[in-house]
This record gives C-alpha cells, sequence and structure tokens, in this order.
C-alpha cells in the first residue's frame, strides 16, 4: 500500500457508500483542518486489516476503521486511514503518526487498530496483512509489537495525551503451528505500567476473544463505539458507556476494559473541547445516538473537585504472636471456621483507616478506571423492606443507595478493585507494586514495598491489637464504639442504633495500636483465598502447625476473605475472630478495604 495524504487515506477507505463520501467531505470542509505544525491538532491514525493472505480473514475490521475514520474526521480530527496494511506500511505509518504528534506538545493522538492481534510470551502484537510465521519467532518478527508503539509514544512523541484502541483479538490465527503454540495465547495481556497520560482501551477482557460481528457491518465493540464517541463524556465514563453497550449487544459474553493514567488532562473527551457534537455525523454501520446528555450522577461527579492526594496515615504493626482463632467459650463463635492456632506475624504497616471514597475517587480520576459494579451495572445492596441482600442496577462507589462524602469509606468495590488500587497507590508514591495482575489472575511479589491488601493472619492480629477478648473493646461492643446494626447487639448486650449507613472513616475510637473501624462500619477485603480452619497448605491438611509463621492462605480456591463486620452487620459478625468471603468480582455496599505494606 503506498504512502498516502491523511485526507487521501481518509477517502480511499470509505466503502458505505456515496452519501457517507459527502458526509466526511462536508465535515471536512467544515472543520478547516490546519496544517500538521499548528499546535493542538489532534492526529488520528486508523488501521484496519481484513484481508490477510496466509491465515483466517476477517470481515468487518476494514468496514469498522473505515467507519471510525470518517466520525473522527466529523469531529475535526486530522485522520490517516490505512487499509490491509503489511508491515512496511504500518511501521511507516506509525512512525509518520508519531513524527507528527512530536512536533508540538499540545498535540494529541489518536490509535485505532482493528484486525488480528495476538499473545505471545506475555507480549502483545498487531498482525500485518502480510504475516506469515511457522513458529513463535516468526510471529514476533513479522508483526508490530504494541510495546514498541507505547515506547514510542513516550519517549519519541512525548505530546499532550494519547488514545489507543485496539478492537482485535479474534480466534488464535496460529493454532495449527507445525511447531505448536504453547507460548501463544488467544487474546491480548493487560499492560501493567502503561506510560503517562496514555489511555488505552481493549475491546475485550484480557485472554478472551472479541467477536467480529455479521458480514457487511460493524463489530459489537465498534458499534458500541460508534454509539457514544461524540457523546461529550470523558473518556473513562464514555469507555464505560462503550463497555456496557458491548456487553448489551453480546448478551455479557464480551467485556471491553481498559488501562492507563489520564494526569495532564482529565476532562479529555472525543468531541471538540469536551462538549458534545451537534448531533455527530452518520457513519457505516453506526447505531446512532447522537449526543447524549449526562446522567444525574455523572454530571454531579464531573463537578467535583478532585481531592489533594496525600500519602495514607499509616500505623506500625509491632512483630508478635498470637492465638488466632476464638476459644470454645466465646458465644456467637463458628467452631468449624474459627480454629484456635499459634500464629507469628512480621512487623508490617496498616492503614489508620479504611479507604475513602475520596481518596478512591482520585484513583479513578487519574487511572480511569471502571469499577466492577459498573461494569455489571449494579452490586450487592440491602433492601430495609425485604431485609435481605439482592442485586440492584445502578449501584456502584458513587452511588450506593445512601448518602456519603469523600470522607466515608468507599464501598461497593471487589477485591479486583481494591488490588488495582493498591498498584496505583504503590506508582503513585514511586514504590514497587506489590501486585503482577493478568486479567483476572493476580499474584502478589512478597518482597515488593508497595502496597497491598492484609492477609487474613495480619487483620486479625492487628484488630485484636494484644487483646484476646471477641472485640479489642472487651466481651461486647456498642453503637458508640462501632458502626453496626444496634438492632442485633453481641453477647445478650443493650440494643443500640442502627445507622443504616457508613459514617466517616475514623469517627470512633482507635484500637491500642491506632487503628479505627477494625470493627464494623465496612467489611475488609483480605488477600487471603478462603481455606478452613486458616490453612496455607495442600487441601489435604487438616490441621494447622503448632506454629503458622506469616501464613497467607491456601494458593487455589474461588473465595476471598473479607473480615470486620459492617454497618449492616449483627453484633456478633464484628468479633475479631469472624470470618467470611466471597466472589473476588463482588461488590456490596457494606464491603471496602484498608491497604497495608511490609515495613521499610
Amino acid at each position: 500500500m503506498s504512502r498516502t495524504s491523511p485526507t487521501r487515506s481518509v477517502l480511499s477507505g470509505i466503502r458505505a457508500g456515496p452519501w457517507a463520501l459527502l458526509v466526511l467531505l462536508l465535515a471536512l470542509a467544515m472543520a478547516g483542518r490546519a496544517a500538521a505544525d499548528e499546535p493542538g491538532i489532534r492526529h488520528a491514525l486508523i488501521i484496519g486489516n481484513s484481508d490477510y493472505r496466509h491465515i483466517d480473514r476477517l470481515r468487518n475490521t476494514a468496514n469498522d476503521a473505515s467507519a471510525i475514520a470518517a466520525k473522527l474526521a466529523a469531529l475535526g480530527y486530522a485522520v490517516d486511514l490505512q487499509l490491509n496494511a503489511g508491515l512496511p506500511e504500518m511501521t511507516r505509518a506509525i512512525g509518520d503518526w508519531v513524527r507528527r504528534l512530536s512536533l508540538d506538545r499540545s498535540h494529541e493522538g489518536f490509535f485505532w487498530y482493528a484486525g488480528h492481534g495476538i499473545q505471545v510470551g506475555g507480549e502483545n502484537y498487531l498482525l500485518p496483512v502480510d504475516i506469515a510465521a511457522d513458529d513463535e519467532a516468526g510471529i514476533m518478527y513479522g508483526s508490530y509489537p504494541l510495546g514498541r508503539l507505547l515506547l514510542s509514544l513516550e519517549q519519541t512523541a512525548r505530546n499532550k495525551l494519547n488514545v489507543v484502541v485496539l478492537d482485535a483479538c479474534r480466534d488464535n490465527p496460529f493454532r495449527n503451528l507445525p511447531g505448536g503454540s504453547r507460548g501463544l495465547s488467544r487474546g491480548f495481556v493487560t499492560v501493567e505500567h502503561p506510560p503517562q497520560d496514555i489511555f488505552i482501551m481493549f475491546s475485550t477482557a484480557p485472554g478472551t476473544v472479541a467477536a467480529d460481528g455479521a458480514g457487511g457491518g460493524n463489530s459489537p465493540f465498534t458499534e458500541a463505539f460508534l454509539r457514544y464517541m461524540d457523546s461529550g463524556e470523558i473518556l473513562p465514563v464514555m469507555a464505560g458507556l462503550v463497555a456496557r453497550e458491548t456487553m448489551r449487544i453480546t448478551g455479557g459474553k464480551q467485556r471491553p476494559y481498559q488501562n492507563g493514567s489520564i494526569v495532564s488532562d482529565l476532562y479529555y473527551s472525543l468531541t471538540p473541547a469536551g462538549t458534545a457534537s451537534a448531533g455527530g455525523a452518520g457513519t457505516s454501520g453506526g447505531s446512532g445516538g447522537g449526543a447524549r446528555a449526562p446522567s444525574p450522577m455523572e454530571a454531579a461527579w464531573r463537578t467535583q473537585a478532585i481531592p489533594e492526594f496525600s500519602p495514607p496515615s499509616m500505623a506500625l504493626v509491632p512483630e508478635g504472636t498470637f492465638t488466632m482463632g476464638s476459644p470454645g467459650m466465646e458465644l456467637d463463635r463458628d467452631s468449624f471456621e474459627e480454629y484456635v492456632h499459634r500464629v507469628k506475624v512480621s512487623a508490617f504497616y496498616l492503614a489508620a483507616k479504611e479507604v475513602s471514597r475520596g481518596e478512591f475517587r482520585r484513583f479513578v480520576d487519574e487511572a480511569g478506571f471502571i469499577t466492577s459494579a459498573e461494569k455489571a451495572e449494579g452490586a450487592m445492596a440491602y433492601s430495609e423492606a425485604e431485609d435481605k441482600w439482592n442485586f440492584q442496577e445502578g449501584v456502584n462507589w458513587r452511588n450506593p443507595g445512601f448518602s456519603q462524602d469523600d470522607s466515608h469509606p468507599v464501598v461497593a468495590v471487589s477485591w479486583f478493585d481494591a488490588v488495582e488500587y493498591c498498584n496505583w497507590l504503590s506508582l503513585r508514591e514511586g514504590r514497587q507494586p506489590a501486585y503482577h495482575i493478568t486479567g483476572e489472575t493476580v499474584n502478589w511479589d512478597r518482597s515488593a514495598n508497595g502496597y497491598r491488601l492484609p492477609t487474613e493472619a495480619e487483620w486479625e492480629y492487628s484488630c485484636r491489637a494484644g487483646t484476646a477478648t471477641p472485640f479489642f473493646t472487651g466481651e461486647r461492643i456498642t453503637t458508640t464504639q462501632a458502626n453496626y446494626n444496634g438492632s442485633k447487639p453481641s453477647n445478650f448486650g443493650s440494643p443500640g442504633l442502627f445507622r443504616k449507613r457508613t459514617v466517616p472513616a475514623g469517627s470512633f475510637p482507635a484500637n491500642p495500636w491506632g487503628l479505627h473501624d477494625m470493627h464494623g462500619n465496612v467489611w475488609e477485603w483480605c488477600w487471603d483465598i478462603y481455606g478452613l480452619f486458616y490453612r496455607s497448605g495442600p487441601e489435604g491438611v487438616t490441621e494447622p502447625p503448632e506454629l503458622s509463621i506469616d501464613p497467607c492462605g491456601p494458593e487455589t480456591g474461588r473465595y476471598r476473605i473479607n473480615r470486620g463486620g459492617s454497618w449492616a452487620s449483627a453484633g456478633k459478625w464484628l468479633r475479631s475472630a469472624c470470618r467470611s468471603s466471597d466472589f473476588p468480582e463482588t461488590a456490596t455496599t457494606s464491603m471496602g478495604f484498608r491497604v497495608a505494606r511490609n515495613k521499610d
């Protein structure tokens, strides 16, 4: 494919007929596109590869790229569209695009790739149409690595902000390699440490396949993206809308996701000046929709000031040995779960308070993060009328169903949300992240100095703070000492308040080690996978060793531990030894977390 100007590339790529071409020409004329060396230009490079020569052809990727290019041109972008590009053409086009971005720091970039993509040895590769490989090395040398593109943006372009969208990850086209494909994985792997001010969106979750759609149309992801790209919403909100629409179209089978960190321009959107376009331009295969007014919740969120960042206040938990579990005479104990055994815990730091809504909002704003509840369009919430918990649409950390301000602990966050927050906080402070996250696989580097969740043993040791009674307050706890459902007191205590919501983190006196709200307010996620008797060995082990040293739960299992009880819990669930667990993707309006880190 010969090199062409951006305008000629767009025109040559439109396949939707004369009407779409006329719309594009009018849009370009109205936009009055400026020269590439003028400041503040939005440069888009769109690549759509369909006609693969040696592997499976794709039906709609060229259509997808053409439709996105037309819509971006209508929004005022300088667009270069490359269809069915071989490796030399892809390399040259990307190089030219990066050089144009580097001409002025105020330039903004948009990159869209539709075609085959594959993961080889933990790295992501974009496949040109001339790819022909007999082994994994051939794939690596015959493709364009995503990491190279991101590095070029970070070190060469060094411009204001870039958006990278990848509608790839069709089924593995090299599944029948003569030499096997043990190092290949369908789908892409998460970009663990994306450069600052690069927003990356993938059409499907790591390790999964994106649908191509019916012939002659658009992929489900592109259809959803076209619907909302001129909504005027900031990128994280727009991406959430696209994700939900993609899941709706595919019946929940395809779940887009995003990562990246937008710091310099929080309110960036795809429309000029961050405002919705006047109705949007028609495009091939688009689903219409035009400009969308933000919901009251979104509008309120967008007007809130970004909380000032400050490191969490950490309490030093001293090294020590304690009896984990509950003694036989303790009322309300679970004799099956709360098996008594001795545990030694090394010194570490634990946050004095639970992570607040304001702290979590800072993370969401900077990282462009969408929580599990937002992706699922709801969370588990308490129904007072039914006196039970059920899934309620529209409930998430921003809208838990009761009033909160930034001083309250964040709720409706999953275990996956919590570990992502820990890694962000680590990077924010220049620490080594504790977690290696690949999709839904999370590995803990115990030597890292970054933030993490406490283990179950660390949590109970910290909650007790040298005490051996059911609560650090003694045999009973009252609603003047913790936030819980006071209509269901513990240990035959007197009834108290049922506030039916969270209270600001740190509202009640700290325990002897300076830790607030270890009892009540919100359940707190721990690192551990659930296992009986706190065991950390093989499934056949029926009793813990005489002394466990820094145990961290079994290596396999489906549930993750949470501790401490919440505003909705009966008093007995606040006991230091009480254990609970849930699916790591679960979000409830009674669940939050606090962070820990190793002693320096």
